[in-house]
């Protein structure tokens, strides 16, 4: 008599920690069961694939906010001085700490009926692997300079705004004001899908903002698109590390973004990252939360990206030591980074500004040559060489020239761009 198996089988690498499971068989007068024992009753495995590990940290039961981070506390939270804090969903619930300058505007007059201020284009700042979107965007901001006996701000947040932008800035997780969660660890892919979910909450901010000016109450967020000429969509800017997420999501979903900015861009055409073992050994441990152990940042760490003499003081160089310190006093291990073998130049296709300094050791001109050369046609692109510079160019002396060279970029109407009537003045 002929069976056929109904049961669900358990996907590969979900450790059933010993346990018996069942196969059903059924035939169509009678139903029998197997007992089948899996790999882990022999010896316990776990699973390390990116999906499992993903899911993972989807499972969190405790959810946590900007309070359970080094951020709230009275060492550092001045650092958050001048700057508007939100906390945005991410797809899979986990808070995520977003960063704007002078943006609550928008949500006053909204709740007050009143009709929105003219919006400025919004831009998000993704940092780069080791430090937390505030001390890196927002150094001596606030005021803050005025605490340590200075004036002289080296906030990117307050340049952008001087200049005309409405600059956000973002958390990924395990930074700063960002909870980790239960995968204590740094994905690239989730990094994505989280930038994803910071550029649909700036948008429909914006959109709001551009219906009011243009008297387009009826249309919503989801009509408003670049052809409309009322486009809200963000520029995207990602520094070192965070350019790499930048660009992948550019890859990923064009139609989010209105610019990019590859900024100090650690792309190598040369790297392959391997991919992680299938499975670890778990026999000397239940849980993996007692096998994360925390690693100290230190202060070398924190000034290494300074390389050019003459080119920052001493002083906030140390000031951005000590801040970086204050907001990430853990290391957040990157996981996954085969994951970073996704990115391809050749499948950007959104208005694109590379920019480096001329001396940054991460980002030596021949990569980004090879990154400039092989970005997508059919859309504007822009190469910038900042001389005597290195890999902090924000945060040195000379970084006016940076944020001329980017605001101008993210203003200019070029190639690819609406050609309609932009929402933004």
């Amino acid at each position: 008599m002929p069976f056929c198996f109904t049961a669900k089988i358990r996907p590969l690498g979900v450790a059933t920690r010993g346990r018996l499971t069942f196969i059903s068989l059924q035939s169509s007068s009678e139903k029998f069961q197997r007992p089948c024992v899996h790999l882990s009753s022999l010896k316990r495995f776990s699973s390390t694939t990116e999906n499992n590990i993903e899911k993972l940290g989807d499972s969190n039961t405790k959810k946590k906010g900007i309070a359970d981070t080094p951020l709230h506390l009275p060492s550092a939270n001045h650092l958050l001085k001048g700057l508007d804090v939100y906390e945005v969903s991410a797809d899979d619930g986990h808070p995520l700490s977003v960063y704007g300058i002078n943006s609550t505007a928008i949500d006053s007059s909204s709740a007050n009926g009143d009709v929105a201020p003219p919006s400025l284009r919004p831009i998000l700042l993704l940092h780069g692997r080791t430090w937390s979107s505030v001390p890196v965007y927002h150094l001596l901001g606030g005021k803050n300079g005025e605490l340590e006996g200075t004036s002289d701000s080296r906030s990117l947040m307050e340049a952008f705004y001087s200049a005309g932008l409405q600059p956000y800035c973002m958390d990924f997780r395990g930074f700063g004001g960002t909870p980790m969660d239960d995968t204590f660890g740094v994905l690239p892919s989730r990094c994505v899908k989280d930038v994803e979910c910071v550029l649909d909450f700036i948008s429909s901010r914006h959109a709001t903002a551009c219906n009011d000016e243009n008297d387009t109450s009826l249309l919503s967020s989801a009509t408003i698109s670049p052809s409309s000429g009322l486009s809200p969509l963000p520029a995207l800017l990602g520094w070192s590390q965070g350019a790499l997420i930048a660009q992948l999501m550019a890859q990923k979903r064009p139609d989010m973004i209105s610019k990019l900015i590859l900024y100090g861009s650690i792309y190598d055409p040369t790297a392959s990252y391997k991919r992680s073992p299938l499975y670890s050994n778990q026999t000397d441990t239940d849980n993996e939360a007692t096998v994360y152990k925390k690693k100290k940042n230190t202060f070398n760490e924190a000034i290494e990206d300074f390389t050019v003499e003459g080119s920052i003081p001493p002083e906030p160089a140390k000031l951005f030591a000590n801040a970086a310190l204050l907001a990430d006093p853990f290391k957040a291990e990157w996981k996954f980074l085969n994951q970073f073998n996704n990115i391809d130049p050749a499948r950007v296709h959104v208005p694109t500004l590379v920019v480096a300094g001329d001396q940054d050791p991460y980002a030596p001109l021949r990569d980004q040559a090879h990154l400039f050369s092989n970005l997508g046609r059919g859309v504007d692109r822009t190469w910038s060489i900042i001389a005597d510079a290195d890999h902090a160019v924000h945060l040195l002396d000379g970084r006016r020239r940076f944020v001329n060279i980017c605001c101008s970029f993210v203003e200019n109407s070029k190639k690819g761009e609406s050609e309609g009537t932009p929402c933004y003045i």
